[in-house]
């Protein structure tokens, strides 16, 4: 009888441990999926941003793809950083908005999850400061770049 209790005491504390062990999995979603939980509330669910909050629209986020120091850039921005994402997550993320909303006729090359990692890790003491280097860069090459209210 005893023996018997035991089997079952057991039985349910595995099936507890399991039970809080696949709670406490991270949820995995899609890319889109991800847009809204993440991004949308910023960005809106059109990638339009929203002048009067000072966040830039997702329509030329390829100006900043297009080159290393943007593609640096984009994995620092404050949405980005504070998300939670992996950086597989991340990448498929950018990758979801560009193919999306990106200015079609600016070539593309996708983030991978070990270029994320990577970008991540490098250090950008002053997001502001950088954003406004690179965009002035842009800007003299004839590139478009959405405003940016920030001092």
């Amino acid at each position: 009888m005893l023996m018997q209790r035991f089997k079952q005491l057991l039985g349910l504390v595995i099936t507890m441990l399991s039970v809080t062990s696949v709670m406490a999995e991270p949820a995995h979603y899609n890319a889109s999926t991800n847009y809204i939980l993440r991004c949308a509330g910023c960005h809106a669910m059109d990638g339009t941003g929203s002048k009067t909050g000072g966040i830039p629209p997702l329509q030329l986020i390829k100006t900043f793809t297009s080159d290393a120091k943007g593609r640096a850039y984009l994995m620092h921005v404050p949405g980005v950083v504070s998300t939670g994402l992996s950086s597989k997550e991340i990448a498929e993320v950018i990758n979801y908005v560009a193919e999306r909303w990106g200015d079609k006729t600016i070539p593309y090359t996708p983030f991978t999850e070990q270029e994320v990692t990577k970008l991540r890790a490098e250090k950008i003491a002053d997001i502001v400061s950088y954003r406004r280097e690179i965009t002035e860069k842009y800007k003299a090459e004839g590139k478009t770049v959405a405003e940016y209210p920030w001092p």
